[in-house]
């Protein structure tokens, strides 16, 4: 009996030794999960982050998105410090060194700096990155605190895998002892404690395994991550060959590459969407890159491709232009089909740079003078550097210009190309720069890139247009409506609608007097059912509502039909191939004749040559526009054509064999 007694005593003593070292491993276990999860939410704040700063900087951009990105990166500081929190209360139970690790107060500097981000306003933050790029915060994420993270946790599972050591020997230390007398209590309660301690061990292992991929790869696309893909870049430059291949001195091209449009997209389709481009994008780039370099994704719709043996421009461009090409078919996602373009900035190493932050550097000014143009290739050139400089002042200057009344208003005419005669103006805005002259909008309108700033200057054009309809009516004069290119974010709210309701009572006009342009952005708008009903609103009033630079962009049948545009106009980049392109020609008869079939009126933009306006003639169309006529001008200039009657051109009869009716017959 006393045995017996000592049998169960032993056994209970096992099992409480058991269960006070399974306790210790569990709470080990925890503190080894949450700091992992720690990591992923601080690589997840500092794409954020990231992708924050790079937003503020693109005027595309509305504020509310900006808004969405600082209440994200606020959301992901807060689940770092509770995380943090959390850590310091598992610590004490394992009576633990609770003093700040070094990884803890730079981890607490880190997040101190996010919300001084977090904090500042939208143009400060952009102006930040305007010129430096994302490198303040890939510093941060990509040194220390990352190694600090790697190694925290491996000392934690370290501790873990010294707990299930010590219930290792305590056990079979005692099994050995009571071998014959415990094998009961051995089967009853040892073997199922043994078998959940072989079943943490796999779950550590098949943790590590998916950590491993996650520090590595991205969870999206499955291609190589920001912090992978700047350790390829740094062993690219110390070591030589890329994937094994024998390279020509060590040189390479690196390349960052945009998806054009892509935030349009996927905030019009949703993010299910931007997620299947963005695979899809990703294998169609690996593709074209297979074994010869490597392809990442640095967050967002950003992507960075190493090119070994690469040594010039020539070759660099036309290794990206395949990579373009690629990018050129459809895309079909949940039953929408898309064209997807991209932008590419590319450099060389080691003639651009001679170290993995230049590079970078160089490789993002090439893009961002890229995405001006949209798909296209820019590889740099010291030009850029300049150029960057010189645009971060005047995006400076720009932001007084309506204060100092620095803006100009310019008219191009319309013309009825069947009379020659006047058929009204379009607006165009111009910055008389005290040092720079006059500069065109190319030039700055992509700097207003703050809701404020674009809403003053359209606040100038609409009133300048207004004062300057009025002196022609007063005048005798009669000028025709003039169209004002109204961007898409005025019209979102009732800033727009004020904007016109103002002019018109103050200088008495008629809304007729103005008709309002927009392009076919507002298709892929997210907030296209707010925009559709301010235009329907100004419309019931009488402004015309026109559909510019038709033919580049999202519209569709069905948005024609239902959109309510009065006048559509087709894009100069199609007129430029008249003469040169058949099938241009025959593109541009097709939209005459659509539009006439909807019952739109029809402008057509970029004329130039007394070619392209037989050809249009021929054509049937009825309104056009272009240098062949006139340039922009200013106000006097355009008011002494006007009462000279000099705008109106002799009016040219159509051929009596249309070549745009031949362009259509089948061939024999």
């Amino acid at each position: 009996m006393g045995t017996l007694v000592a049998i169960i005593l032993i056994a209970l003593a096992i099992y409480a030794t058991m269960q006070v070292v399974l306790e210790r491993h569990s709470v080990q276990q925890r503190i080894s999960f949450l700091t992992s999860n720690q990591f992923i939410k601080f690589q997840q704040l500092a794409n954020t982050a990231r992708a924050l700063m790079r937003a503020s900087a693109d005027n595309a951009v509305p504020v509310s998105m900006l808004d969405r990105l600082t209440s994200d990166m606020n959301q992901k500081i807060a689940e770092v410090r509770d995380a943090s929190a959390q850590l310091q209360m598992l610590r004490r139970q394992l009576e633990e060194d609770t003093a700040p690790s070094e990884l803890d107060l730079r981890l607490q500097g880190f997040l101190d700096r996010a919300e001084w981000l977090g904090k500042i306003d939208n143009a400060s933050r952009g102006r930040r990155y305007s010129f430096w790029g994302p490198i303040d915060f890939a510093a941060a994420s990509d040194s220390f605190i990352m190694r600090g993270f790697q190694e925290e946790i491996h000392q934690s599972f370290a501790k873990s895998e010294a707990s299930i050591a010590t219930a290792k020997r305590i056990s079979a230390l005692l099994i050995l002892s009571l071998v014959l007398a415990l094998f009961v209590v051995g089967a009853l309660i040892l073997l199922p404690l043994l078998k959940k301690l072989r079943i943490e061990h796999e779950k550590k292992k098949a943790f590590e395994q998916q950590l491993s991929i996650l520090a590595h790869k991205d969870s999206l696309t499955g291609i190589p991550n920001r912090m992978s893909f700047h350790q390829m870049l740094q062993g690219q430059i110390d070591s030589g060959p890329l994937n094994g291949s024998p390279a020509r001195n060590n040189s390479f091209a690196l390349f960052l590459l945009d998806l054009d449009h892509f935030k349009a997209i996927n905030d019009a389709f949703g993010h299910p969407a931007g997620d299947s481009l963005l695979i899809e994008g990703a294998q169609r780039i690996s593709s074209v890159i297979e074994n010869v370099g490597v392809v990442a994704r640095m967050g967002g719709d950003e992507f960075a491709i190493l090119a070994p043996d690469i040594t010039c421009d020539a070759e660099a461009k036309e290794f990206a232009l395949r990579i373009l090409g690629s990018l050129s078919s459809l895309f079909t996602v949940e039953g929408h089909t898309f064209s997807m373009s991209g932008s590419i900035g590319g450099a060389l190493f080691p003639h651009h740079a001679s170290n993995a932050r230049d590079m970078i550097r160089c490789a993002d000014l090439a893009l961002y003078a890229a995405k001006s143009k949209r798909n296209s290739v820019t590889i740099f050139d010291e030009k850029m550097m300049a150029s960057r400089i010189a645009e971060s002042q005047l995006r400076a200057a720009v932001f007084d210009a309506a204060k100092n009344a620095e803006f100009l208003v310019y008219y191009q005419p319309k013309i009825d190309i069947r009379s020659g005669r006047h058929a009204g103006f379009e607006a165009l805005v111009r910055w008389r720069h005290p040092e720079l002259g006059i500069l065109p909008p190319g030039r700055f309108l992509h700097l207003l890139d703050t809701a404020p700033a674009m809403t003053s200057m359209t606040e100038f054009v609409v009133n300048q247009v207004a004062q300057d309809i009025r002196n022609w009516r007063n005048a005798g004069i009669d000028s025709g409506s003039v169209a004002i290119n109204m961007p898409e974010a005025i019209l979102i709210s009732e800033a727009g609608y004020n904007m016109l309701e103002h002019a018109v009572k103050r200088y008495s006009l008629a809304w007729s007097d103005f008709a309002v342009e927009i392009t076919e952005d507002v298709f892929v708008n997210k907030y296209m059912e707010q925009i559709l009903t301010t235009v329907a609103r100004l419309r019931v009033l009488g402004v015309s509502i026109d559909l510019d630079d038709f033919g580049t962009g999202f519209a569709s049948l069905t948005n024609l039909r239902s959109f309510p545009f009065d006048d559509i106009k087709i894009d100069r980049s199609f007129v430029s191939d008249i003469g040169i392109n058949d099938k241009s020609e025959q593109i541009i008869k097709a939209m005459i004749d659509l539009v006439d079939k909807l019952g739109k009126k029809c402008t057509v933009e970029g004329v130039e040559t007394e070619e392209q306006l037989r050809f249009l003639q021929r054509c049937g169309c009825v309104i056009a526009q272009g240098y062949f006529f006139a340039q922009p001008q200013p106000f006097e200039v355009v008011t002494q054509r006007l009462k000279c009657g000099s705008l109106f051109i002799d009016a040219l009869a159509p051929s009596a064999t249309s070549r745009c009716d031949q362009t259509m017959q089948p061939s024999v």
